[in-house]
């Protein structure tokens, strides 16, 4: 049995991939990080509070996600307490 991934990961995978200048779409979210879309919502409307997280508008106007410098602190310290448990 496969153990469920924590928030904490999940939230790291998310900021990860959304580290790029033009962001991703929900879509791409939900597939790459294998949620369904009511979570991957929820959990980008609370990063984006959070400010982990900003909207950015990509091609025809089209909603997407990026990290911020908050979000990628978040990656760094969210990796080295991960390394800690490998001891």
């Amino acid at each position: 049995m496969v153990p469920r991934r924590s928030k904490y990961e999940i939230v790291s995978e998310i900021l990860k991939m959304a580290n790029t200048r033009e962001g991703i779409n929900v879509t791409r979210i939900v597939y790459s990080v294998n949620l369904n879309f009511k979570n991957a919502q929820e959990t980008i409307s609370e990063l984006i509070r959070c400010g982990l997280l900003e909207r950015v508008e990509g091609e025809g106007g089209k909603l997407r996600y990026r990290t911020t410098r908050k979000g990628l602190e978040y990656v760094r310290k969210y990796e080295e307490l991960e390394s800690f448990q490998h001891f």
